[in-house]
């Protein structure tokens, strides 16, 4: 009838389909959980400056460039996006401004690796952006950005999800403070 190494092969088949089968199911049922996320980014200051950011910028000839530091708040309570299945949630503060040349520009400021619901509430205050806030345009004339925080889902099966506070009221960008060359 069946040697050994037929019925092996069918033992295999059903054992790998069953496994798929209960993957795919945990990767869609991880998509309908309930989960009531908040948070929001504030940002206290933002001071722009003219001159060349630093030795790792690309543009060595322009020393007129402007780019911003901002100091930010963060209150985030991102706890309830943990579940049996979430491995780590990747959170960012992302500013969003349009400009006449490029009407949707997005920037991070900051961002974090969160694995553990124990750390998924976040209280950070006098916040640097950890990023180079400089435009494609090079100047922040007449520029009015909103800040939300976004995060990213990675699960242990299935697929990663995205989601985001709502936007901040928009922040104007101040004329140059000063020279740094």
């Amino acid at each position: 009838m069946n040697s050994m190494q037929n019925r092996a092969n069918a033992v295999m088949a059903f054992s790998i389909s069953a496994i798929f089968c209960l993957l795919g199911a945990i990767a869609f049922s991880a998509l309908v959980m309930p989960s009531s996320p908040a948070g929001s980014v504030g940002l206290d200051s933002i001071k722009v400056v003219t001159g060349r950011y630093d030795k790792n910028w690309v543009d060595y000839k322009t020393r007129n460039n402007e780019f911003a530091n901002t100091v930010m708040q963060i209150d985030a309570d991102l706890s309830s996006l943990f579940h049996w299945n979430t491995k780590q949630l990747v959170v960012y503060a992302v500013a969003e401004y349009s400009t006449p040349t490029h009407p949707k520009n997005q920037i991070v400021l900051w961002d974090s690796i969160i694995k553990r619901k124990s750390d998924a509430v976040i209280r950070k205050r006098g916040l640097r952006n950890k990023y180079s806030l400089i435009d494609v345009n090079k100047k922040w004339s007449n520029v009015h950005a909103n800040v939300s925080l976004h995060w990213n889902i990675v699960p242990y099966v299935g697929f990663m999800t995205y989601g985001r506070s709502q936007p901040s009221e928009a922040y104007a960008f101040p004329l140059p403070s000063g020279v740094q060359t």
